[in-house]
């Protein structure tokens, strides 16, 4: 083997490295987002009780029809998706978003191992 050139690896090779890449990436992106579930749990029980309590608790922007409207008017449909896209990267909205997209993403290399090389 010269220096200047790279190794060329076998389709075995290849395909045993995107196997372990695909349960790496499940098995990190799993216990995330379990990780992060269990400690929005321990917030929300920790703050749970002194929001009982509040009176003066307001409804999310989202819920306003006026705030939405206002959205809409600025930033178009797009505007409207990328505010209530926002709630999916906080809390356990975030730890679903990761746990579907480490799935997603562990099926796609795996489906990539199946195909075999004619």
């Amino acid at each position: 083997m010269t220096p200047g050139r790279p190794r060329s690896l076998s389709y075995a090779q290849i395909e045993t490295a995107l196997r372990w890449s695909a349960l790496v990436v499940l098995l990190a992106g799993l216990s995330g987002s379990v990780l992060i579930w269990r400690a929005q749990d321990r917030i929300e029980r920790d703050n749970g009780s002194g929001q009982d309590a509040d009176p003066d608790n307001s409804l999310p922007t989202l819920d306003s029809r006026k705030h939405l409207r206002e959205v809409e008017l600025y930033g178009g449909k797009a505007g409207v998706f990328m505010e209530e896209a926002k709630g999916l990267f906080h809390g356990k909205p975030l730890a679903k978003t990761i746990a579907v997209v480490s799935v997603i993403t562990a099926a796609g290399l795996l489906l990539v191992t199946v195909r075999s090389p004619d």
